[in-house]
């Protein structure tokens, strides 16, 4: 059996050292045979150098690693320059966050399900603290509704409008993405959109390039503590109105350019409105508690998203919801 050539691309943004370590740990632990799989380490900037990392933290001696460097530049980047630094001969990218670990068999699981005549592989995760996995908790697929795939009822062939699945319940993990380079190498993230949403477009113009998705029903991925701009990013921090930026521009350009039926559009605007709404309330947030307002950016915000009905019913709801103690 010759086994595909596999790419692992971890954009690298860090300011804890060690971080890395782990994740190579897990590549290596896989257990793929070393001549066929390389890693791309693209150190964007990074605070602690990635180069410095690997003296310290040395990994597994038959794990080939490239560190590419680039001026901080955002993870889409990141993937990007990775993307167009590929190998020749390369026939999967997988995908890993420098903060994550890959668990289980994800790319033996990976290949056999892609062998099977797909071109997109992701699978199920824990979060960062969870006991319970990502599928289990948030109850967004129903596993029923897609067949099994080369016997195996763990792997699933994704059947639907993944469009409207993604703008609407997402269940694709960056970090447990496995792609074929031959079908989809042409499709890249957006620049732009480091506070949010890149994967998200990512994911969309894989769709555009046709993408066949499986996906495994078995966690594969444990995400670590590192960077992260999700976790950390609640009212009242500095992070919170660019991810809210970035979130409304996805979400519109998703509406504008790639949602098919109306009831996609319908949920897009809905989340738009509560974007919206979700400035207005980080801005109350701060001037309450005496933090400094960006207003630069609530103007670029609102110049981009201007306030709609949709957004009042919702500051509506939510005005309700504390009153009434229910939930928005």
């Amino acid at each position: 059996m010759v086994h595909p050539k596999i790419a692992v691309i971890i954009p690298f943004f860090q300011r804890k050292t060690g971080v890395l370590a782990r994740s190579l740990a897990s590549i290596a632990a896989q257990a793929y045979p070393s001549e066929r799989l390389y890693v791309l380490v693209v150190d964007d900037g990074s605070p602690c150098p990635a180069e410095q990392e690997l003296r310290d933290h040395p990994p597994a001696e038959n794990l080939r690693i490239t560190v590419l460097q680039q001026a901080n530049s955002g993870p889409n980047e990141a993937r990007n320059t990775a993307l167009a630094a590929l190998e020749p001969g390369t026939d999967l990218v997988a995908y890993l966050d420098s903060d994550d670990e890959w668990i289980g068999e994800h790319l033996a699981r990976a290949v056999k399900a892609l062998d099977a005549g797909y071109s997109a592989y992701f699978a199920n995760l824990f979060h960062l603290g969870d006991s319970t996995n990502e599928f289990d908790k948030a109850k967004r697929v129903r596993h029923e509704d897609h067949p099994s795939v080369a016997g195996d009822p763990s792997l699933r062939a994704y059947q639907g409008d993944m469009v409207h699945q993604i703008a609407t319940a997402n269940i694709i993990f960056m970090p447990s993405l496995v792609i074929r380079v031959d079908a989809l190498g042409q499709a890249r993230f957006p620049l732009a959109h480091r506070h949010g949403g890149g994967d998200y477009l990512y994911w969309m113009d894989l769709i555009r390039h046709g993408a066949r998705f499986v996906y495994s029903t078995e966690p594969e991925v444990r995400c670590g503590q590192g960077i992260n701009m999700w976790y950390g990013s609640g009212w009242g921090t500095d992070g919170l109105a660019m991810r809210i930026v970035d979130e409304a521009r996805f979400r519109r350009k998703v509406l504008e350019q790639h949602a098919r039926t109306e009831n996609t559009k319908r949920s897009l605007r809905q989340r738009l409105a509560e974007l919206q709404s979700g400035m207005l309330q980080d801005v109350v947030h701060r001037l309450r508690h005496r933090k400094p307002v960006h207003w630069h950016t609530v103007r670029l915000f609102f110049r981009e998203n201007p306030p709609s009905l949709r957004m009042l019913g919702h500051l509506a709801q939510v005005l309700r919801s504390k009153l009434t103690g229910a939930a928005a």
